[in-house]
């Protein structure tokens, strides 16, 4: 099959701003910011200048000559939404839906010379007009768009409502018989051989011919060689793999991808997978079990009266390849407003980033797309995990028409077949949120239809090796339930807005105990980007010195069901938990570190509850547009923020963590793999005038799962409590002091020297964070140190890095 790509000389019209040049893929923002006729749109509130762009229709159109041939079909693999096809005056078809793409047969209708390809897009907004109003999160016209849904506005992301033709168009020419997909999937592992299935559909292969199949190794060998005639549209075949090498997620084992190569006719089709079986493993807890005691502990808290009711408890357990995985990460929302801006770099360089963060999980949310194939075919290499949402979110959608049914059909066929060879895809979720009041005995809740009827018959049909959860959260009575299957501790934010504004949140580490869930699919925090981002998009005066902070609130978007502005909530809590603020400095310090703190306290205490706990999955990884102060680990620009070093300090094999128990210290330490562990930890308590007091301890981790210490000290308020855990292959350090925390600069109490590759810092006293200002990723970032203690980083340009240290 041969591919003309129609990527050139395209023209955008429009009544009101007439011709420009356009780039496909595209859209008319971006076009119209490339003509000058908007500005850019990210900077301050610019964006607010160019609301009426989704008001309008809009017509794009390319000249082009092109070769005769006995079938052509007309590809556009992603138009964003309502657009009429011409090609040479003769209309081709309609489209309604972004995530699906589109062919037409243009045999008869194109010619060598002279051909004229129109796409004329209708608004959006319009499209919909008039249409009785649902209820839902935000604005709620989305739910009758088949297109990308946060982009209408989301608590972390503007509104940028567009059209354009946003991925690759091109004509495709057939010559013979060629594969049309393939199926491949782990269908046993045992000591003989990894048994793959694998399904070959044909088209135009009527007159056959001679298919060869070869699985080609990780290592470049040929491990399979197989070669049939080919004749009909289906053929099946089972091939066994000696002595295979598994795919694992990261920090469990390698990432081996094979490649599968089938030649047929003249044509010769490639796909890459990885050998590996999943599954979920959901036992109920044993009566007398200490599961089942931390499920009704849980029950009782506050949070748990909220949603759940179910009296039975479960896990929700990832098992790969036998190996049980503590799942951690992130939810992955699109990186760009402007899908047609999302390249395939900055894909690679988030997934990348994601695994140094110790990353293994990401779930891909359901109000944005099935991402650009690069962002799966770097979860597969990097060894992270993916649990995929179909694209709707937090409303009610109008399932009980019957052409979204048939809508959602469509797209689930196409994602099953676009996704289902990834080794990296896990399992699949029927959406964001709609069902959360749900259970499995209900003939009728929200999202049912669009799951069950719309949804599931294809993946039932396409994808039989995975499973299929109607919603995300999904488990027990009602879906959102804490002590089965999966939770958004998201769904509690009004309690914990609540907490923040309304108590002196002293024992804030106290109170997160309550969201402890068997796997939270959403857990949360915010806090502000680096300073490098924020002079991005608003000025240093905007940044640091306005104390009404117009631009810092206006980049930090809100939910309108919140008392307050979500700005207010995150401003609040920092200054109770970490101080008041002295001065524009100190105030945009506190405002990121109180996101590693936070991410802090919920990473020690799942990882405390290993077992009851066996996934912890953040709101969210990365943005979609600049935000101020917001829920991402990394920053629209790429850049991390404190809480990605928290999270990568909480994601290693073995960490430790110091709580009050019976008025008394006690030292938790948790494993997440299998293999036994020999730990010795220093322990050490500080005042004012340094190490007071200090005891050593050895103990074993029999493999995932937590030991507990005593150590017979009684709480001081006044106190901080220091530990050092050492296992093979790694350390940790951890803390505990009761109360706030009240951070204060102490830049005179370090001691800073350089080289070209790293920044050395010695502690004069002990100092609690000390934060490397920059434009790079580092090793490490917001590390303590103890008295006459230094710390060696590596940097990329030393003079460029920005010191400051704060003490307790």
């Amino acid at each position: 099959m041969k591919k003309i790509y129609l990527d050139r000389n395209w023209v955008l019209e429009n009544e009101r701003v007439g011709s420009v040049n356009a780039t496909v893929p595209g859209c008319v923002h971006t076009d119209l910011i490339a003509a000058g006729v908007i500005e850019n749109i990210h900077f301050r509130d610019n964006n607010k200048k160019c609301v009426w762009i989704e008001d309008e229709d809009w017509h794009y159109s390319i000249d082009f000559d092109a070769s005769f041939g006995e079938s052509v079909t007309l590809v556009f693999e992603g138009l964003d939404t309502y657009a009429e096809i011409y090609l040479n005056g003769i209309k081709l078809g309609e489209t309604d839906n972004m995530f699906i793409p589109h062919r037409f047969n243009v045999s008869r209708v194109i010619r060598e010379k002279g051909n004229v390809l129109s796409v004329r897009f209708r608004s959006p907004i319009k499209e919909v007009d008039g249409r009785p109003p649902r209820s839902g999160a935000f604005t709620t016209e989305r739910m009758y768009t088949r297109r990308l849904q946060c982009t209408y506005g989301w608590d972390w992301v503007d509104r940028f409502v567009t059209c354009g033709i946003y991925r690759p168009v091109y004509l495709e020419y057939a010559n013979g018989i060629d594969v049309e997909d393939v199926y491949i999937y782990t269908e046993s592992i045992d000591r003989f051989s990894a048994q793959i299935y694998t399904e070959i559909k044909f088209k135009d292969y009527e007159n056959g011919s001679v298919a060869t199949v070869e699985i080609i190794s990780p290592t470049g060998e040929t491990v399979v060689k197989s070669s049939f005639f080919a004749d009909l549209s289906t053929f099946v075949r089972r091939f066994d793999i000696t002595d295979p090498m598994l795919w694992y997620p990261n920090g469990y084992g390698e990432q081996p991808l094979y490649k599968m190569k089938i030649s047929v006719g003249e044509n010769v089709y490639e796909e890459t997978f990885g050998i590996r079986t999943l599954k979920i493993l959901q036992l109920c807890d044993r009566a007398d079990g200490e599961y089942r005691k931390k499920a009704l502990e849980i029950k009782n808290f506050p949070a748990g009266q909220k949603y759940t009711v179910n009296e039975e408890s479960s896990s929700f357990t990832v098992i790969v390849n036998g190996t049980r995985i503590f799942c951690r990460g992130g939810n992955w929302v699109p990186c760009e407003p402007f899908p047609s801006e999302e390249r395939d770099e900055k894909i690679k360089n988030l997934v990348g980033a994601a695994k140094d963060m110790g990353v293994n999980f990401l779930r891909v949310w359901g109000g944005g797309l099935f991402e650009k194939k690069a962002f799966y075919d770097e979860c597969d290499r990097c060894g992270i995990l993916v649990a995929q949402d179909f694209l709707m979110a937090c409303g009610h959608y109008p399932e009980k028409e019957q052409w979204f049914i048939d809508a959602l059909t469509r797209e689930s066929a196409f994602a099953v077949k676009y996704l289902r060879n990834h080794p990296c895809l896990a399992w699949w979720h029927g959406d964001n949120e709609n069902a959360v009041k749900g259970n499995d005995v209900m003939d009728d809740y929200m999202g049912r239809d669009s799951a069950l009827r719309g949804i599931a018959p294809q993946i039932y049909k396409y994808d039989r090796s995975r499973n299929f959860l109607p919603s995300s959260p999904y488990g027990g009575d009602t879906y959102a339930s804490l002590t089965v299957g999966t939770s958004h501790i998201t769904n509690y934010l009004s309690s914990i807005f609540k907490y923040f504004a309304g108590e002196d949140c002293s024992d804030y580490k106290e109170y997160f105990k309550q969201y402890t869930a068997r796997f939270s699919m959403e857990d949360c925090s915010f806090g502000a980007v680096s300073r490098s981002s924020m002079l991005k998009f608003m000025t240093e005066d905007d940044l640091l010195r306005d104390d009404d902070e117009e631009m810092m609130i206006y980049h930090t978007k809100t939910n309108p069901g919140l008392k307050l502005h979500l700005f207010s909530y995150i401003r609040t809590f920092a200054e109770k938990v970490l101080g008041p603020f002295v001065s524009g400095e100190d105030r945009f310090f506190k405002y990121k570190y109180i996101q590693y703190e936070w991410v802090r306290i919920v990473m020690e205490n799942a990882r405390r509850n290993i077992g009851y706990c066996d996934g912890l999955s953040f709101w969210m990884y990365n943005d979609c547009w600049p935000a101020a102060l917001g829920w991402s680990f990394v920053d629209y620009y790429g850049m991390p923020k404190a809480a990605y070093y928290s999270f990568k300090r909480g994601a290693k094999p073995v960490i430790g963590s110091i709580v009050a128990d019976n008025n008394e210290y006690a030292l938790y330490v948790s494993s997440d793999s299998d293999t036994v562990k020999d730990v010795s930890a220093d322990v050490y308590m500080l005042d004012d005038s340094g190490i007071v007091r200090s005891c050593s301890l050895k103990m074993t981790v029999n493999g995932y799962g937590v030991i507990k210490a005593e150590m017979p000290w009684t709480i001081d308020d006044d106190r901080i409590v220091v530990c050092d855990v050492r296992y093979d292959g790694g350390t940790d350090r951890c803390f505990y002091k009761s109360g706030t925390l009240n951070l204060k600069p102490c830049d005179s109490d370090i001691v800073v020297s350089r080289s070209d590759t790293d920044i050395t810092v010695t502690a004069k006293r002990y100092i609690h964070a000390v934060e490397l200002e920059c434009e790079e990723t580092l090793e490490d970032n917001y590390f303590s140190l103890l008295e006459g203690e230094k710390r060696v980083v590596r940097v990329g340009c030393a003079d460029c890095i920005t010191v400051k240290a704060y003490s307790l």
